[in-house]
């Protein structure tokens, strides 16, 4: 077998060994970059959703969003686990031999039903919290959201 330009082997595999490496690099950096720009806001949940929000507020108003939250936390908490366990109903339909359609599709409409549940409780957080944020704070937010 002719070598490629009459390279020694050591800098073949070397630079075969680099190439491989490069691509897993970039392979990562665009796996990485697109979960970045994904919807996390529509996909986390209530925490994640005000954590997002409170990198973009100041300090000061940060403090009154998670106040607000924290009074409303055991009840968004009751709400998630009553979301998880519409969750498990609906996986108990799904592992049967033979689901049923129709209590599969009750299932899942639950589990939506319950999930919605749980975002009106992080929306009414935010408009509970939001007229107590200062100017600049509601400001600079407003100014965030409309960046791309």
């Amino acid at each position: 077998m002719k070598r490629i330009l009459n390279w020694p082997r050591g800098l073949a595999a070397g630079l075969l060994a680099s190439v491989c490496l490069n691509v897993v690099f970039a392979g990562y950096i665009i796996t990485s970059q697109i979960e970045r720009l994904r919807l996390p806001a529509v996909v986390a949940g209530p925490q994640r959703l005000m954590e997002l929000v409170a990198l973009r507020l100041p300090r000061e108003d940060a403090e009154v969003l998670w106040r607000v939250y924290r009074q409303r936390a055991p009840e968004i908490r009751a709400a998630q686990a009553s979301y998880q366990a519409s969750l498990t109903g609906a996986a108990k339909v799904l592992e049967q031999p033979s689901p049923d359609v129709e209590a599969l599709r009750k299932a899942v409409l639950e589990a939506r039903d319950r999930r919605v549940a749980v975002g009106d409780l992080a929306i009414g957080v935010l408009i509970e919290a939001l007229p107590q944020l200062s100017m600049a704070g509601r400001q600079g937010l407003v100014g965030s959201l409309r960046r791309p």
